[in-house]
């Protein structure tokens, strides 16, 4: 029965519009749909590109830390040669003090 009514519609259509007109609604109504999809894959586009961007800068952001965080790496390092090299030498001297001071001991 769903068959004939539809039948039945799509006639009385035809007839009271003419082919011309039904063919003009359906294709308004595809080019409607085709724009809709449209405008979606470019709203999806400009926010895939937003996205990108903001990617893109915290990337440059956390390369600068990286770079930051290599000096600062280095100048502890360096800082630390630093302070071995006065503990040993600061060590040295105390060596000699009880030397001299054993051997005096010893005379």
């Amino acid at each position: 029965m769903e068959d004939h009514d539809l039948i039945v519609i799509v006639t009385a259509l035809a007839s009271a519009l003419g082919l011309k007109e039904i063919w003009n609604i359906v294709k308004k109504k595809m080019d409607l749909s085709a724009k809709k999809d449209k405008s979606n894959e470019t709203t999806k586009d400009k926010i895939t590109a937003q996205v990108i961007e903001e990617l893109k800068e915290k990337i440059g952001e956390l390369e600068r830390k990286i770079d930051e965080l290599i000096k600062e790496n280095i100048e502890l390092s360096v800082k630390l040669a630093r302070m071995e090299e006065r503990l040993m030498q600061s060590a040295k001297k105390r060596a000699g003090r009880k030397r001299k001071a054993t051997e005096a001991k010893e005379k």
